[in-house]
């Protein structure tokens, strides 16, 4: 009995042993199971990690194999630059200008506004005018301060305009004067060029204004030529938009009809005759609304420097020219300067007592935008003198004046 008993307990001992065992066992093998999947996805993890650090770390070689070859050939291009600058100084005087460094003072008005800045910038940077001595003027009321706008309690003024001042002041070349200084009176009887480039049309019709009063008082004795800013669609302000944009309650009144009084006081004021043979000639460039930052952006903050406007200034780069008032459209800071200055330096006489109108053509191909951001001081390069005398050759069946016929070669 002892013995069926022992039996019986050492059988279900050894049931529930075995039992047990068989669970283990299949604990371990699910565990051992679990344990190379593990291992096999891990593996496999590693293996394709190598394999992206390999491709990245090989991607990365090649990219800087070409960003260093990228860079040699920046460098290339930029000795050649300075190669080509060097022999352009050296040639300087072989290129015909009407602007001559030891005989002009060119005198710019409305340098508050951008399009003047521009002018000012590149007059002291083209080659064909690279030297001469270029007066900015300012308003008395550029040097007054005001109550600051931030801060209602604050007793100090602030000069909103201290630095577009020293800005345009630190140009080579360019010097700024108040206009009611005793230095601006000295400076008029050695005046020999002007370019009017008031943005607002109230502000250029008074500076137009003062510079003919300033000539029938001859106080301008050596002025020989004259630059001003207009607008199209001054011969179409019966039409819209013009007729719209021309309203008295719009933007300072009436701004078409005082773009319209400055021509026809430049041209009043101007000796009649043959231009070649006249004691001063004028050039009217007429502009769309303008668009694009100039020299000083960065000076005024970056409310300024709006995303229009750097997107014009890189994707705008060609501009298109014409005698009369047909084109519709807006014109770019840089170009309508640019085109102004031309307008000094040429010599033919094609452009003597002559209006045109300009605007901004593109967008330019994507190689030529590439890499440019104007907020970051990357703008892209000034439209050539060529290119303009190229835009402002006259285009078949173009109405206008024909020009005399003993036309010298041009610049």
């Amino acid at each position: 009995m002892s013995v069926s008993s022992n039996f019986t307990f050492n059988s279900s001992f050894t049931r529930t042993y075995l039992r047990r065992s068989l669970y283990d066992i299949m604990m371990t093998t699910m565990t051992m199971r679990t344990i190379s999947v593990n291992y096999t996805v891990s593996l496999t993890q590693t293996t394709t990690s190598l394999s992206l650090s390999s491709s990245s770390s090989s991607s990365s070689k090649r990219f800087l194999r070409k960003r260093k070859t990228h860079h040699q050939q920046r460098l290339k291009h930029h000795k050649y630059l300075c190669q080509a600058n060097t022999n352009t100084n050296t040639n300087t005087n072989n290129k015909q200008s009407n602007i001559k460094k030891e005989r002009d003072v060119v005198l710019v008005l409305g340098c508050l506004d951008r399009t003047a800045q521009c002018s000012a910038e590149q007059l002291s940077q083209n080659e064909r005018s690279r030297g001469a001595r270029v007066v900015c003027s300012f308003p008395p009321k550029a040097y007054e301060g005001i109550k600051n706008p931030f801060n209602a309690m604050d007793v100090n003024l602030v000069y909103p305009n201290e630095k577009v001042i020293k800005a345009m002041n630190e140009l080579e070349f360019v010097e700024v004067l108040n206009e009611e200084s005793k230095e601006f009176q000295k400076a008029l009887p050695n005046v020999t060029a002007i370019i009017i480039a008031d943005e607002f049309a109230p502000n250029l019709l008074k500076s137009t204004q003062d510079i003919v009063a300033l000539v029938n008082k001859n106080k301008l004795p050596n002025l020989k030529r004259m630059v001003c800013l207009s607008h199209i669609g001054i011969e179409r302000r019966d039409q819209d938009p013009y007729k719209m944009m021309n309203r008295k309650v719009f933007r300072g009144g009436a701004i078409l009809d005082r773009f319209a009084d400055a021509e026809e006081l430049i041209k009043l004021a101007a000796p009649k005759g043959n231009p070649l043979d006249a004691k001063w000639t004028y050039t009217i460039v007429r502009v769309g609304d303008l668009r694009g930052n100039g020299p000083c952006s960065v000076a005024y903050g970056d409310a300024m420097l709006t995303l229009v406007d750097n997107a014009f200034d890189v994707r705008m780069q060609d501009i298109d020219m014409e005698r009369g008032d047909e084109f519709n459209g807006f014109t770019k800071r840089m170009s309508a300067a640019c085109v102004m200055n031309r307008m000094l330096t040429s010599n033919k006489v094609a452009l003597l007592n002559q209006t045109f109108s300009l605007i901004s053509v593109g967008p330019v191909p994507r190689d030529r935008r590439k890499g440019y951001d104007v907020a970051k001081g990357r703008s892209p390069p000034p439209i050539e003198d060529e290119d303009i005398d190229e835009a402002v050759q006259r285009k078949e069946g173009e109405a206008g004046e024909k020009a005399p016929d003993a036309v010298p070669e041009g610049a």
